[in-house]
């Protein structure tokens, strides 16, 4: 049988139905399930793929009825309207999806089309014996009931609804986003309106096709490139632009320090407003050129620094007003820092700018520099001297190592008047540039991904140092990072440890900072609370320098708060200080929480720590950190 010989031209379904297929298999091979967004995107098109393909099989029927049992074309038909509708319902729920990503969604978006969906399968299901929509005889074939136009009808209403989430929700999405939405309804009802002019011309799934492949020519196809909250450009763009660049230019990055804390205490919605705000301006300053790489990073790319320069001043006074901005409730305010790089045509190297400006936001960060930095001559210098220490660790981070060794520090208790624990502390020494500081190869560690690596290796030498002097040795306390115990095997891992040295968990004290309540805080609290079941000692180290507060420290199974040296040098200042610092060591051993302060170097410092209420004392006056074997003399002594 021919195409020739149907009564209705269905050459576009047919289109429809390839493109439709071609699209799904694209999306499947593509995009995670995992996104609602995504989701309802790939069911669009699987519907608007269904509602062409069974409407090609039911013009068959329809055009062979004398041969085609009546119940076949009444399946067939039935399952096309459904489809028909399930692409502008799945659709609706896209435009839904994206139109409130800066906002919170109301679970009524989903119920009332839902209901609407609900009622048309159940007229549809109904049709098989009323005939409302339609029915099939052997006489007449096809033939039209008293709701014929109902599902053209809800349709619109989907496609309506749409638009109306676009024009409602505008000035919180993204450019292409609203444009978008608002284009491919007008698509639709053309083709729809040509579809009633001209019956026999079926264009009911191109109808549908538009709105799913006009989303995905502007949206879904660029959804790894595109950051929908804000409608910039993501890494993979940026990189790519670099690549394909021919000229020089700038590459500016602005980071926001604090975004994971000030992340913790807004909303979706509010946190989103304000990185569309910051995508806005810097648009707004630098052009079309904007990228969103990471949640904390926005980056450009301009001509020239003569073209940046003149900006800097205005995004600070933009963040100081976004940060007084009562309407946003950012609880502190952001903490940025800004880097730029030139770039040459025949140096576009992606991977070297981004690390020569990484470098420059570090430095940015340790000395509380908020102005531009640029590269120089003296940061190539530090670069090069990263990335010997990265060398160097890389080689050394092994329990044999010679280079990479553990200090310890003794801590002396007020009430015992000596020495009953030590703080445990890594080095790096006698390499070939000699003894390196360990905020140089820490930094270098954490940006290098070998923090965990570096904790690990510290851990087992601690521990055989603790097996082989159980004489002496009480308990000793070492740093872990935020990420070493919010692993998931971490607790496994120590307890292993601990036991193949034969220590008992009481043996080993873990030092954590104030990150841990900036940071993904669930792992951690589940790791430490097992932990401290099982026996381990938790303190809370350099106090004072972050976000915690009383009720974050009680939150966790602490034994014992390390007040940072900071607090120590306010007590000299004043007698009010003193009184402050007091009460708030009265307040935490209130909590029946022991109180370290460690950088005492003073005796006048050691007489307002002490008459303060501290339990420990950590700091030079005492002793300095030291090798293993002078350590072992003190405490012998």
């Amino acid at each position: 049988m021919s195409l020739a010989t149907l009564d209705y031209y269905i050459l576009g379904e047919i289109s429809v139905c390839i493109f439709a297929a071609v699209m799904c298999y694209n999306i499947f091979a593509t995009f995670s399930p995992y996104e609602r967004s995504h989701r309802f995107f790939l069911y669009s098109s699987i519907s608007s793929f269904a509602a062409s393909f069974f409407n090609i099989i039911s013009v068959i029927c329809i055009s062979n009825h004398e041969i085609v049992p009546i119940w076949v074309s009444t399946i067939v038909t039935t399952i096309h309207f459904l489809f028909l509708l399930a692409t502008p319902f799945f659709m609706t729920h896209y435009a839904y999806e994206l139109s409130y990503v800066n906002r919170k969604r109301s679970k009524w978006g989903y119920i009332i089309p839902g209901v609407s969906f609900v009622i048309y399968i159940i007229i549809l299901l109904l049709n098989t014996h009323t005939g409302w929509v339609f029915k099939h005889t052997a006489e007449a074939g096809y033939v039209k009931g008293p709701l014929k136009n109902i599902t053209y009808i809800m349709a619109g209403a989907y496609i309506f609804t749409t638009l109306l989430f676009a024009i409602f929700n505008r000035k919180y999405m993204a450019k292409r986003v609203f444009i978008t939405f608002m284009v491919y309804p007008i698509i639709a009802f053309a083709i729809i309106a040509v579809q009633f002019i001209f019956p026999r011309i079926l264009l009911t799934g191109i109808a549908t096709f538009s709105a799913v492949l006009v989303s995905y020519i502007t949206i879904q196809s660029d959804m790894l490139k595109v950051d929908l909250t804000t409608g910039l450009f993501t890494e993979h763009t940026l990189q790519k632009q670099l690549t394909l660049k021919k000229n020089k230019g700038v590459v500016y990055i602005l980071s926001i320090d604090n975004l994971s804390f000030i992340q913790n205490h807004l909303t979706s919605y509010q946190l989103n407003n304000v990185l569309l705000k910051i995508a806005r301006k810097l648009q707004k300053e630098l052009g079309v050129f904007v990228y969103h790489p990471t949640t904390n990073r926005f980056c450009a790319v301009v001509k020239s620094f003569d073209e940046l320069t003149p900006k800097i001043p205005e995004f600070q006074h933009f963040f100081q007003e976004l940060n007084e901005d009562r309407v946003l409730e950012i609880p502190v305010p952001m903490e940025i820092y800004q880097a730029a790089m030139e770039f040459d045509e025949g140096e576009k190297n992606y991977n070297s700018i981004m690390e020569i400006i990484n470098n420059l936001l570090l430095r940015a960060k340790s000395t509380g520099d908020k102005s531009l930095l640029t590269c120089n001559e003296n940061v190539l210098r530090d670069l090069e001297y990263k990335k010997f220490i990265f060398d160097i660790l890389k080689r050394e981070l092994n329990l044999s190592s010679k280079q990479f060794q553990v200090y310890y520090q003794p801590i002396y208790s007020l009430k015992e008047n000596r020495f009953v624990y030590m703080e445990a502390l890594s080095r790096l020494r006698d390499t070939e540039r000699g003894h390196i500081s360990p905020v140089d190869f820490v930094e270098v560690a954490e940006s290098k991904g070998l923090i965990e690596q570096l904790g690990d290796v510290a851990f087992e030498k601690v521990c055989k140092f603790i097996c082989d002097n159980k004489d002496v040795v009480n308990a000793v306390s070492i740093n872990f990072s935020v990420n070493q115990i919010a692993a998931p095997n971490i607790v496994k891992k120590i307890m292993n440890t601990i036991e193949r040295f034969n220590l008992a968990p009481s043996n080993i004290i873990i030092e954590l900072t104030e990150s841990v309540f900036i940071e993904n805080f669930e792992p951690i609290f589940k790791n430490i609370t097992e932990l401290s079941q099982k026996g381990v000692k938790f303190y809370l180290d350099d106090f004072g320098t972050g976000y915690s507060n009383l009720a974050n420290v009680i939150a966790l199974p602490f034994s014992t708060v390390k007040m940072d040296r900071s607090l120590v040098l306010m007590m000299e200042e004043s007698s009010r200080n003193v009184n402050l610092v007091s009460n708030l060591i009265s307040t935490f051993k209130g909590a029946n929480l022991q109180i370290l302060v460690e950088g005492v170097e003073t005796e006048v410092q050691n007489n307002l720590v002490k008459s303060a209420g501290a339990d420990f004392i950590q700091g030079f006056l005492y002793s300095r950190p030291l090798p293993a074997n002078e350590c072992l003399e003190l405490l012998r002594k």
